[in-house]
């Protein structure tokens, strides 16, 4: 199934991995790409440095800025977030393998007491995962993935 069939079947398209999405910010439009679909979890995407490309093979050659779930279908249904899939390109070999994502146990005074890390199958006790740039394994709100994605300049 082509972009524009998956388009053509209703006003919202479905995401497929390699989707180029464009968000507008505060500061300009910004793009990232669906790179894994895993129910029952949302989106995995990664932001994108931008760069001033246009044309979706050439934004996606960009830099990943950060990796995040996003509930993104919903975005897309929100008239009052600008939110659009603009078209199809392929993912970058770096982030072509699900993301290990890192997730903090907190005591009940809610200080971390150390860290899972979860590879999309399963957890496992991470004990250096609370210093490294693995992401957190959080569903990010649109409103901040929008303010993240400003913050990226451009």
């Amino acid at each position: 199934m082509t972009y524009q069939d998956r388009t053509q079947s209703s006003d919202i398209p479905k995401l497929a991995p390699g989707d180029i999405v464009a968000i507008d910010t505060d500061r300009g439009i910004r793009h990232a790409q669906i790179t894994h679909l895993r129910a029952p979890y949302p989106d995995v995407l990664r932001a994108i440095e931008p760069t001033g490309a246009s044309e979706p093979a050439d934004i996606a050659k960009g830099k990943t800025a950060f990796i995040a779930m996003v509930e993104l279908a919903r975005a897309l249904r929100d008239e009052t977030v600008s939110t659009r899939v603009i078209g199809h390109a392929t993912i970058p070999q770096a982030d072509r393998a699900f993301p290990t994502f890192r997730l903090p146990i907190r005591n009940k005074a809610g200080e971390i007491v150390y860290w899972w890390a979860w590879d999309g199958e399963g957890l496992s006790v991470a004990s250096e995962a609370g210093v490294t740039d693995l992401p957190i394994r959080e569903i990010l709100p649109v409103a901040r993935l929008r303010a993240r994605l400003a913050d990226l300049g451009g």
